[in-house]
């Protein structure tokens, strides 16, 4: 029953009006989009994403080295995770060996439970800074995938508040027309009716 009372508006028929093929268009179109055009957005930002997560795992890759670094102080457990929290590393002084032989010391996450002397791996720059692990290629998949993810839930946002904005714009000017006919037709009603 829904089905054939949509259809009526592509059909020709006396009570169909322009508004009403408008309308049919509109959902057709804002059907397509969000079947074809959402998805296709996602897939083109996540392959973009990938393409420059990648570079830039490339390149963290060649500037960013793994040394052995001792631990300055006991890494205990702070009181936070002690109350139930599940956090695994916390900051912790380290020292390490910079690739021009000058010790070095700074801090970085340490798993818990640590005690100080003990050795753990660090990341540095090539010139011997402290910094974070390099991507790897899980990091950048999955960074691409969620991006993407985001992109197409963005382009079906988009394509619905856009359809959902036109439609009540053609729903005014359907009941502002509906006004005008009936305020010509409903005098003549009440007249034989009276």
């Amino acid at each position: 029953m829904r089905a054939a009372k949509r259809r009526w508006r592509w059909r020709r028929n006396p009570l169909r009006r322009r508004i009403d093929v408008l309308d049919a268009w509109l959902a057709l179109a804002a059907t397509v989009l969000l079947v074809v055009g959402a998805p296709a957005a996602g897939v083109s930002v996540g392959s973009w994403s990938y393409g420059e997560q990648s570079r830039s795992m490339r390149e963290q890759q060649r500037a960013r080295h793994p040394v052995t670094a001792e631990l300055t102080q006991d890494v205990s457990m702070p009181k936070s995770q002690r109350d139930g929290t599940m956090n695994s590393a916390y900051p912790t002084k380290v020292r390490w060996r910079a690739p021009d032989g000058a010790v070095r010391s700074g801090e970085t996450e340490v798993a818990t439970g640590r005690r100080k002397g003990a050795h753990v791996t660090v990341w540095i720059l090539n010139d011997g800074r402290l910094t974070a692990k390099p991507l790897d290629h899980d990091g950048v998949l999955s960074a691409a995938t969620a991006t993407g993810m985001w992109a197409a839930a963005g382009a079906g946002t988009v394509v619905l508040s856009s359809a959902w904005w036109a439609r009540r714009a053609l729903d005014r000017r359907r009941l502002r027309t509906w006004a005008e006919e009936w305020a010509e037709v409903g005098p003549l009603w009440r007249g034989r009716t009276g």
